[in-house]
């Protein structure tokens, strides 16, 4: 390496190290505790995990820093992970100090961890985990698409994880990447690593050749594991929609693509399109008619330079109140190129039974669309609230009602709402009065 490059590279970590507050890093993980992120992956693949204090330790990194006091305190099980999370966030393990009461007799000379003789794994742990560290962006990191069903065994790592959640850092053209493992022991998931790789898409990659499966994210609930109530509730509903696509209704999403540029078409759209489409048909039949109009007074007064025909011209004209005796009534006409009129016609007529054709396919498919909505919100919503008995009729109301497309509901708040409406649905009202009757 030149000196230049040398000294540049210096600057570059003097830079990130300069940046980083251990503290605030610790307060950023802090806002991720006491929720648990659940995940609907297609194939009714599910998963959730939690961010505990515990994980923080390994999950940055600190780990590989085997020479810091307190991490050998770690190591040896003499500081818990849980402790070493808490002294970061009320600042009493920095970058650069550790705080004397923390460490024991035996673990000194106290060694910070900016002071670590592993400046590899240091240059690593700060420049790929901890410089990309925040709430925001594990949040962002957490609702990419698609996530890495991950197979261990044919990747060449070590770490153990079952999915990675991954997302491109355009500006260094690699992924940002958490790993989610999973315990046999205790049967759950858990937060394991996070970093930038190093290699592009070396985790997307099997070591035999090909790519690692992925999985698309249908829906994802956030529960406050200090209340257990329901924070955050996202539907992917186009990946909820591709995961319907044998069914024969979705042969409305295939066809009506040609025209609405729309991975997820909502009736709603094909319906104010319906309503576009017709009134646009309507004013190129009212254009149609003013050029043909126009066309055959242009070929009458062209008639009146024929004298077997100009009688005959000259009576059909004043059918429009047109006298031939004023030439100035007949002016506007003398100057038309009937062939460009004609043309004009033409064209308008093409555009019209195109349109036409156009309105006849929407219409056509709306049904199919709507029974796919119908489909898409029995599958997103079925898993969380399995005691609901779903009626076609009653989603179809309540889509009337309410948008889910545009913001999806709460599964509780759908479960309420949508019972009540079932309770007037036709069917649950002739169930009941058959009730009555058999009573």
């Amino acid at each position: 390496m030149t000196k230049e490059n040398n000294y540049l590279l210096q600057c570059r970590n003097r830079k990130v190290q300069s940046n980083i507050d251990l503290q605030q890093i610790a307060l950023e993980y802090e806002k991720l505790l006491n929720k648990k992120f659940c995940y609907i992956f297609q194939g009714n693949i599910r998963t959730e995990f939690q961010f505990r204090m515990k994980n923080f330790y390994h999950l940055l990194g600190f780990h590989k820093l085997t020479d810091v006091s307190a991490v050998r305190m770690v190591e040896n099980n003499r500081m818990s992970k849980e402790n070493f999370f808490k002294y970061m966030l009320a600042g009493k393990i920095t970058l650069e100090s550790t705080n004397e009461e923390l460490i024991e007799e035996v673990y000194r000379p106290i060694i910070s961890i900016s002071a670590s003789k592993r400046t590899s794994a240091l240059g690593e742990i700060k420049a790929s985990r901890l410089a990309y560290f925040s709430e925001s962006r594990v949040r962002e990191l957490l609702i990419s698409d698609p996530v890495i069903d991950f197979d261990k065994s044919d990747c060449d790592t070590i770490i153990e994880a079952d999915k990675i959640f991954f997302k491109l850092i355009s500006e260094k053209k690699r992924n940002l990447s958490l790993f989610i493992g999973y315990d046999q022991i205790e049967e759950n998931y858990y937060t394991a690593t996070f970093f930038l790789e190093q290699i592009r898409d070396r985790y997307k990659q099997r070591a035999s050749g090909g790519l690692q499966p992925v999985l698309s994210i249908l829906s994802r609930v956030i529960v406050n594991t200090m209340n257990n109530k329901v924070e955050e509730f996202i539907v992917k509903w186009e990946n909820v929609r591709n995961e319907l696509s044998d069914s024969p209704h979705f042969r409305a999403q295939s066809r009506l693509k040609t025209w609405i540029s729309s991975k997820h078409i909502e009736s709603k759209m094909v319906e104010q399109e319906i309503a576009n489409q017709k009134k646009l048909i309507a004013d190129y039949k009212e254009d149609l008619v003013r050029l043909q109009e126009r066309y055959k007074l242009g070929c009458l007064v062209k008639m009146l330079e024929d004298e077997r025909q100009k009688e005959e011209a000259a009576l059909s004209l004043m059918d429009y109140e047109i006298d031939v005796e004023y030439e100035h009534q007949l002016a506007e006409y003398r100057d038309m190129v009937l062939l460009d009129i004609l043309k004009e016609i033409n064209r308008l007529k093409q555009k019209c039974e195109a349109l036409d054709n156009k309105l006849k396919k929407h219409m056509q498919f709306l049904p199919d669309l709507k029974l796919l909505e119908e489909e898409e919100v029995i599958l997103a919503y079925k898993p969380y609230i399995t005691e609901v008995v779903f009626e076609r009729g009653a989603v179809a109301e309540y889509l009337h009602k309410q948008n889910l497309f545009e913001c999806a509901v709460l599964p509780v708040q759908f479960q309420n709402e949508y019972i009540n409406l079932f309770d007037k649905s036709p069917k649950a009202r002739f169930e009941k009065n058959n009730a009555r009757l058999r009573m």
